[in-house]
């Protein structure tokens, strides 16, 4: 059972969203504007499962479509989102994404992006122990204690979410950022105003750049590497993700570093396969955070991008347009 334990009224909470350690393989959810890569529809699905030894009970998942139409030089998406805290805390979104693609040069492009949706959050109370229920003497939890805390007035609150973001690209070159929750959509279980949870703006900043290792001339397979970085923040909570990818024909792997302000959190192992218009990525985060616990998290990501057909490219080419960075491939 989870325990919630909230002592007092002056109690100060703020809510975070759901994170994805392969955040790149997640794009529509990162960024409205790194959407549209292609004429074709994009379907990319992700799961996290953290803190596993805790039985499971940290679960996030994402499913999204994306899809370029070059005579308007628009994008569309949509992005389904549902976090489950521990069977106690449940926020689900979904969200329709709208991007404008600009041509500033012949080999550099920039996109900016809307989104815009229902953010739809529900709370167990079955599983809440409040400060008061708990027996000193016996220093024991024991729920038998009544609580003298105001009954909830809802369990579940549905709230509008809207968020922009922006991003520069060309075939190897990336750089964005995107503010999320711009109208810090607020939740109050209890109805009092000091029980009011904001949900904070989230903003991050990532770029990258592509760098070939051999001859694309001379090898039929080209060998990449790709350092990137994404400084994110949310509230009072700021943190740093820095290494790279790297990767040659279907295969390709990465490592990561992600750090918060005063302490490293986890070390960022994946490794992947793409194929077609498959792609699919496992990685796992070993943690560094200065409580030793079977902690960590399993991450799987996986694409079906219909751009990648020989068909769409040869139809791209004929037409001069810009092909996508490697990372979004």
């Amino acid at each position: 059972m989870v325990l919630m334990i909230l002592v007092g009224r002056q109690t100060s909470l703020s809510g975070q969203d759901a994170e994805f350690s392969q955040f790149y393989h997640a794009p529509v959810y990162l960024n409205p504007a790194l959407i549209g890569f292609s004429e074709a529809p994009r379907f990319t699905l992700n799961f996290r499962d953290h803190l596993p030894a805790f039985n499971h009970a940290f679960i996030s998942s994402s499913v999204s479509y994306d899809q370029h139409f070059h005579d308007i030089n628009s994008s569309i998406g949509l992005n389904i989102v549902a976090d489950i805290a521990g069977n106690l805390l449940n926020t689900y979104q979904i969200n329709g994404v709208y991007a404008y693609q600009l041509s500033v040069t012949d080999n550099l492009y920039v996109k900016t992006g809307i989104q815009a949706g229902v953010l739809y959050q529900t709370i167990n109370t079955e599983q809440i122990l409040f400060g008061d229920q708990i027996n000193p003497a016996a220093i024991v939890d024991n729920m038998s204690f009544p609580t003298n805390e105001l009954p909830f007035e809802n369990t579940s609150i549905t709230k509008l979410d809207l968020g922009v973001g922006f991003a520069v690209y060309n075939n190897d070159f990336f750089a964005g950022a995107s503010f999320k929750h711009l109208n810090r959509p607020t939740f109050s279980y209890t109805g009092v105003q000091d029980d009011a949870v904001d949900l904070e703006i989230r903003s991050s900043i990532h770029f990258g750049n592509t760098f070939y290792l051999n001859d694309p001339f001379m090898d039929k397979y080209q060998l990449y590497f790709t350092p990137t970085l994404m400084l994110a923040n949310q509230g009072s909570f700021s943190q740093v993700t820095a290494g790279a990818y790297v990767g040659r024909g279907a295969i390709f792997g990465g490592i990561w570093l992600r750090h918060a302000l005063k302490n490293s959190d986890a070390l960022i192992f994946m490794v992947g396969v793409k194929e077609g218009i498959f792609r699919v990525g496992y990685s796992y985060d070993a943690n560094l955070g200065k409580v030793q616990t079977a902690a960590g998290a399993h991450e799987l990501s996986l694409s079906f991008d219909l751009g990648q057909t020989e068909y769409i490219k040869k139809r791209a080419r004929m037409r001069g347009n810009q092909e996508c960075p490697v990372m979004f491939r």
